[in-house]
């Protein structure tokens, strides 16, 4: 569409209100550069580049035409990408899409305060890829640019440096309703609206353990969670997070069994011979309901129940940080009596049929030898630990026949390919064996005395039923790569710092970026509404009963309405100037716009009596007099009482709605 005449600006004035608003938008999307597919970076890119060179060349606009081409042609693009699942990076992507050419058609002040408010809308979404402290400052920093852009278009006369102080007035302003919003406002169990991101998140395990998943993971050196311990760390050895059990197993790939029975969380009973450990999980989101805990939990968060294979698990998918308090008996066995194993031997035998027929004779070799249940199993474990097997990330299996092919070929594999060959034949002995996933080990971070876990130290070992101690942790790992236990996939030690005077000063600044982090999130994500409502009754501010909720919503509400309610006020009494020039030019003004010419926002004297004048030559003098008194009283050093005198009563007699009957000259 092409614009009026009286919204064709400048390019002088377009750089003053065009660039700001370019940089702003260039801040508020910069945060998701990394999530966005890269032609959309690309588009970005390009529209704002040729923008940027029309500001220093002059070059035309894009017509109408190739601006809604341009729109159809991003949105095309946007559900070929998306087609999948339409969640939040797909709506990122269309907000990063509509920042891109919204420059184009900017020809009026609405156009550019609309512009204005979708930037401050995609700072917002900045919240979809992490709610750390580093991105909160840097959402503040893009308000700021924002808000610069916001004053400059508004008030293109002031200097840059007034612009940038009066935004960053504004921010201060709004930062103490920010915080007492944060402490009152109510807070909702689930995200705003309800609404929830279900590609948010990734987990590290799957419903299903197949060769080379978890040695794909070792690449992935992203947290996974993170852990603080009330008391002192356990043991490299102790290390064991649990996450998943599989028993089922198709001849190459394990999956779990439907728990036929969950429990609320207990207690914390602990057995005689266990040892209770209390430790915080702050975890990642996962897309999961599965919950991390040190091998094995018995007590968690209210909002958790316990499988019968002693797993933790949400009531709901972990689409966001959270943090949670668990309680574990750290053993290496133990019967919890939630489980049997009756059967699980021949249904796991059953389940691969005719498949891997050399593994499984080799297991019933080695089970006639005369020992125990552990015995046994200390049996088949030395066959991998007195034979040349290579702990190896790049070891795939294949073949119809994969166990035979690792056990007897290839002997190279990553802890899946051990715990499934070493499950495998535990069952072939008539030993009840499942696989076990979750994460072995922790970097310790020196700064924060906690344990980061990251994606990398993902981990599979094994747990067969002895009658005498239950199920019984043992991981052939362990005797293939002893030192994995010790030390994480990255390099770094299990469980301790090492000597803290090795660390390299980048890594040093790391761990003390990340327990500054932990410790904001620590407040910041754990700050739910049950913290809320903890806190509110300990304040004394509202005690708990079930109209705390409403009454409080009522209270933030009508804050809200005092709040502009004030602003409404002090907007409408800074509206009235004390300066006599001004409210007579307030007159002037409103004289016009009765006359059918109204000032632009933004518009300078000089410019209006230009357009005036264009519109009605008949009051030409009348306006170029008001002008030039305007402009010499403003800008004159000294006060002038007869020339402001002169000038009101030019306005008083200035009548637009008929022609002058007095001349001045």
């Amino acid at each position: 569409m092409t614009p009026a005449p009286e919204n064709i600006i400048s390019l002088e004035k377009e750089r003053k209100e065009v660039l700001p608003i370019i940089a702003a938008l260039i801040a508020a999307v910069a945060p998701h550069v990394a999530g966005l597919p890269l032609w959309i970076n690309l588009w970005c890119f390009t529209m704002w580049g040729y923008m940027l060179a029309r500001l220093k060349t002059g070059w035309p606009l894009p017509t109408a035409v190739i601006r809604y081409l341009l729109t159809f042609a991003g949105l095309a693009g946007l559900l070929l990408t998306f087609r999948r699942g339409i969640g939040g990076d797909a709506f990122v992507g269309l907000m990063a899409l509509m920042a891109a050419i919204k420059p184009f058609e900017m020809p009026s002040h609405r156009h550019r305060m609309i512009t204005i408010l979708l930037t401050y809308f995609m700072i917002i979404t900045s919240l979809f890829r992490s709610d750390s402290l580093f991105t909160l400052i840097y959402m503040l920093f893009s308000v700021y640019v924002t808000t610069t852009a916001m004053v400059r278009i508004n008030s293109p006369g002031a200097s840059f440096s007034r612009s940038r102080k009066l935004a960053g007035t504004i921010l201060a302003q709004a930062l103490p309703m920010v915080a007492v919003l944060f402490l009152v406002f109510p807070r909702l169990p689930d995200s705003v609206f309800g609404i929830q991101d279900p590609d948010r998140g990734r987990s590290g395990f799957t419903d299903s353990l197949q060769p080379g998943r978890i040695s794909a993971m070792a690449r992935d050196n992203t947290p996974a969670f993170r852990v603080t311990f009330k008391e002192n760390i356990p043991a490299p050895e102790q290390l064991y997070w649990r996450g998943i059990v599989f028993e089922k197993f198709d001849g190459s790939a394990w999956r779990p069994a439907p728990d036929w029975e969950t429990v609320p969380v207990p207690s914390g009973q602990l057995s005689a011979t266990g040892t209770g450990v209390s430790h915080t999980i702050i975890m990642e989101p996962s897309n999961s309901r599965r919950l991390m805990a040190l091998d094995r939990p018995v007590q968690g968060p209210p909002w958790a129940v316990l499988g019968n294979r002693q797993t933790l698990k949400s009531r709901k998918k972990i689409i966001k940080k959270t943090q949670y308090t668990v309680v574990s008996q750290l053993s290496e066995s133990g019967n919890t009596g939630l489980t049997s194993p009756i059967r699980l031997a021949e249904q796991i035998l059953a389940g691969t049929g005719p498949r891997n027929p050399r593994t499984l004779a080799l297991a019933r070799k080695i089970a006639e030898k005369e020992g125990t249940t552990v015995e046994k199993a200390r049996h088949i474990l030395d066959y991998f630990r007195e034979n040349p097997f290579v702990y190896a990330l790049n070891a795939p299996l294949t073949g119809p026949h994969p166990l035979d092919t690792f056990i007897f070929d290839t002997r190279r594999g990553y802890c899946e390919h051990y715990a499934s060959a070493f499950a495998f034949m535990l069952n072939g002995a008539g030993i009840p064996a499942r696989v076990v996933g979750g994460y072995l080990g922790g970097e310790l971070n020196p700064f924060g005395a906690y344990l980061i876990v990251r994606q990398a130290y993902a981990h599979a070992w094994v747990e067969f039923f002895d009658p005498d101690r239950g199920w019984t942790r043992m991981d052939p790992t362990g005797a293939v790569s002893p030192e994995r236990v010790l030390v994480n996939p990255d390099g770094s030690p299990s469980g301790s710092a090492g000597q803290q005077a090795s660390i390299p000063m980048t890594a040093r600044l790391k761990f003390a970026l990340d327990a500054v982090n932990l410790k904001w999130e620590s407040w910041f994500t754990g700050y739910s509404h049950l913290e809320q409502q903890a806190w509110l009754a300990a304040s004394g501010i509202i005690r708990g009963n079930r109209a705390a909720a409403p009454a409080l919503a009522g209270l933030t509400l009508a804050g809200l309405a005092l709040f502009l309610f004030i602003l409404v006020r002090r907007f409408r009494k800074e509206s009235t100037p004390a300066d006599p020039v001004a409210r007579a030019m307030g007159r002037f003004y409103k004289k016009t716009e009765q006359a059918g010419m109204p000032p632009r926002p933004g518009q300078g004297p000089a410019d209006f009596a230009q357009m005036c004048t264009a519109k009605r030559p008949d009051l030409a003098n009348d306006i170029t007099a008001v002008m030039d008194l305007y402009l010499a009283l403003r800008y004159k050093k000294e006060h002038d009482a007869a020339a402001q005198a002169e000038l009101t009563a030019r306005i008083q007699q200035f009548n637009p709605a008929s022609p002058p009957e007095k001349e001045y000259s």
